[in-house]
């Protein structure tokens, strides 16, 4: 694509992804029909993303690596496993979901990574990095014990191989040596032409069907010689010697895997021509694909990193559509933060910042630039970046882990074994918790009360707003041992700590007495909390509102102060309720046999699909009105002189 933006993309013309009835069609399509269907692909990528949002960069880097695996295999018996799914939504194109594309990333609509329940092409779901070789080397496995004789392909982003479980993946069908093909995406570096040719020309030998007889026949006629042994040997250091100086592919190599490579990711017919060439030979197969991220949309060429995971935008300006302003200021929670862990770095030089390639996400990328030697980005390697702080802090330092809540799952024996036994001091701040929005359930960080709960030594905050969170980082930076903070993905208005009251440990706050019911809640169901006791006010009932701040230790005292002359306690999470912050109420109450009523609200026991959070909290039940209502019935039981509300409730979220 040509220009500065996207002057061909809104072209009305006929195109060959539109014509394609069946995936298998594309079996049929010439070399130049392969590159056309190509541009197909990046123009619909565009189209739909400009106007729903989603993982663009990404995606128009493996436009071609989509379209020749169609090419060359029928998915309908042989097996992919797209890592992670930002690069998949020319597979989702090219698999049935074309019409359907512009539902993309809506409530109900086509999912902004892959998904068994989704389409039967999607054969391995994934929203977390590194996955791919694992879960392809296990359909290998299934496929040899079914005696079977389909292919299986993974393909992995250059940034999801720095995953330990991608090595372990590696190092396991090196000593398997089951028949997969690992297709490595490398978006990270760019193709030296000198380098380029003369790789081109040795893929081009060592994958064609002669070198591999004569490979092979050589091998077989040297173990029948009477000095077989010294000569194989010979002969095999000859070759791995060639490889090692013209290939740079030797880690894969000496791991047991045959390397391919690098190629040209964006010619088709190369692409085409090599997994022809490969796809039969025996045992593991990598072939790296160098690729441009963005490629085809000039602006996500030059700025691959803002264009990664995009919001709606004009395709011919590249300009990011604004939201209707409220008004009030507003910042994310992710930048008051950083913007606090800023002030500490400032002022403390032992104070070092870790994060798993999610620095941006996480508001710490600017703190990078200011001190690098102290803001670590370790890589897709979550356990790493735990035990690494574990580290840091047994020397004296005062590490923050910075992780999305879903990610962290990943690193819990790490957190357990090499922070919480040994009372390490390694402060947590967990961004994007519970409900996420459109990225669905691989990114809901809805888990992480109920895994941190569980954990002795562990303290576990929850702000509020902005103005408890940075309170929240400074007691953290204080805390004299293991201590998690969680907060959610969005904005708030409220960053002035002289705005709250102070933050001791385990003690909440009471934003509102009452004597019928008190909701203990946490988090950004705290301001939820308040809008339900106003309604529930209109219907004559005294309700308490306690801003619990703390899930573990709980505020007991107050727990049991509003137990003995309350009807209800009602506890309100965005966590699932399963081990959550109610459970940690009900265990205080049994344990001290205090009887009362509790009513926990927080996220079923399923997952809650894509949409906006408001249509999410909605759907888990967490909305206003169903809460309201949830409220209103238990009472009922419990006080019968309650009566049906007069005046309908209006809707809210």
């Amino acid at each position: 694509m040509t220009g500065r933006g996207s002057e061909r993309i809104m072209q009305n013309r006929s195109r060959i992804l539109d014509a394609i009835v069946k995936p298998h069609d594309i079996q049929t399509l010439s070399t130049q029909e392969l590159e056309q269907l190509s541009e197909d692909c990046r123009q619909r990528i565009i189209e739909v993303t400009s106007q729903k949002g989603g993982h663009l960069a990404s995606s128009l880097g493996a436009v071609e690596i989509a379209v020749a695996l169609f090419k060359v295999f029928d998915f309908r018996r042989d097996r992919v496993v797209w890592d992670v799914g930002h690069q998949a939504y020319a597979h989702k194109l090219l698999s049935g979901r074309n019409e359907r594309f512009e539902t993309l990333a809506q409530y109900g609509g086509i999912k902004k990574f892959l998904s068994r329940d989704e389409s039967s092409y999607d054969h391995f779901g994934a929203g977390h990095a590194s996955t791919s070789i694992s879960a392809a080397l296990g359909m290998a496995f299934s496929r040899d014990l079914q005696q079977q004789a389909h292919y299986v392909i993974a393909v992995i982003g250059d940034g999801a191989m720095t995953g330990g479980l991608a090595f372990e993946a590696l190092n396991h069908n090196g000593f398997a040596s089951k028949n997969m093909i690992l297709i490595v995406n490398d978006n990270g570096m760019s193709i030296d032409p000198n380098v380029g040719a003369l790789s081109k020309m040795i893929t081009r030998v060592i994958s064609s069907p002669s070198y591999n007889w004569l490979r092979d026949e050589t091998r077989e006629w040297a173990s029948r010689v009477p000095f077989s042994e010294p000569l194989q040997h010979a002969l095999q250091k000859i070759n791995t010697s060639l490889k090692t100086f013209l290939l740079p592919g030797m880690l894969f190599e000496q791991l047991g895997w045959r390397y391919f490579g690098p190629i040209d990711g964006h010619s088709v017919g190369e692409l085409v021509e090599l997994l022809t060439h490969v796809k039969d030979l025996d045992g593991p197969i990598v072939i790296h694909a160098l690729t441009q991220k963005g490629k085809g949309y000039s602006f996500a060429e030059e700025d691959a990193f803002t264009y990664h995971g995009v919001s709606p935008f004009e395709p011919e300006t590249g300009n990011f559509v604004k939201k209707s302003s409220s008004g009030i200021q507003q910042k994310s929670y992710s930048k008051v933060f950083a913007e606090k862990l800023g002030d500490l770095m400032e002022a403390d030089s032992q104070v070092v910042a870790l994060s798993a390639a999610m620095m941006s996400g996480t508001g710490i990328i600017g703190l990078h630039e200011k001190y690098p030697e102290r803001v670590l980005d370790v890589g897709i390697a979550e356990g790493h970046a735990v035990t690494c702080a574990a580290g840091l802090a047994a020397e004296g330092s005062k590490p923050f882990v910075a992780i999305y809540s879903t990610f962290l799952q990943r690193a819990l024996d790490h957190i357990i074994h090499d922070v919480a036994i040994q009372k390490l001091p390694v402060r947590f701040a967990l961004d994007r918790a519970g409900l996420v929005g459109v990225d669905g359930p691989t990114h809901h960080g809805c888990f992480d009360l109920t895994y941190l709960r569980m954990i002795p030594n562990m303290v576990v905050m929850v702000p509020a707003d902005g103005s408890e969170l940075r309170l929240m980082t400074q007691f953290a930076y204080e805390h004299d041992g293991p201590i998690a903070m969680r907060y959610p993905r969005g904005n708030t208005t409220a960053w002035d700590e002289s705005a709250t009251g102070p933050i001791r440990l385990g003690k909440g706050m009471v934003l509102q007495d009452g004597s019928d019911a008190a909701i203990f809640a946490v988090g950004v169901l705290v301001e939820t909390a308040i809008a339900v006791a106003e309604i529930l006010k209109e219907q004559g009932l005294s309700v308490a509102v306690i801003n619990a701040r703390f899930v573990k230790p709980l505020d007991e005292e107050l727990l049991q102060q509003f137990a003995k002359r309350c009807q209800l306690i009602v506890t309100l999470e965005e966590n699932v309720i399963a081990g959550g912050f109610g459970s940690a109420v009900l265990e205080s109450l049994q344990q001290s046999g205090t009887v009362v009523p509790v009513q926990t609200i927080g996220l079923p026991d399923r997952y809650i699909s894509q949409g906006s959070p408001e249509q999410q909290r909605e759907d888990a039940g967490l909305s206003v009105t169903k809460i309201v209502g949830s409220i209103t019935g238990r009472l009922k039981e419990l006080m019968p002189r309650i009566q049906k509300p007069s005046k309908t409730v209006k809707k809210a979220s």
